[in-house]
């Protein structure tokens, strides 16, 4: 039996929301973030949709102040429970 070469396939493309989680959690989890427990989040290219969705899900996270500016970024605030240990 002749030996058919494997098709790959390219993992799908991240949508613009997950891009913007992505982007979010880049600056949660660095250094700089994790020692403030405070991040400053520009909208940049967001769509409206998925500026919309993001804020809808930092409203939902207990434990998380969502700061607005006039400039349309957010800043956010967050304080480690030593009970989720």
């Amino acid at each position: 039996m002749a030996h058919m070469p494997m098709a790959h396939s390219q993992p799908p493309q991240p949508t613009s929301y997950e891009r913007l989680t992505m982007r979010v959690s880049r600056l949660v989890n660095n250094a700089r973030g994790v020692l403030d427990k405070h991040v400053h989040v520009e909208r940049l290219a967001a769509s409206s949709e998925d500026w919309a969705l993001l804020l809808e899900a930092f409203g939902e996270t207990e434990g998380l102040i969502v700061a607005h500016r006039d400039d349309g970024s957010i800043d956010l605030f967050w304080r480690v429970s030593y009970d989720d240990y």
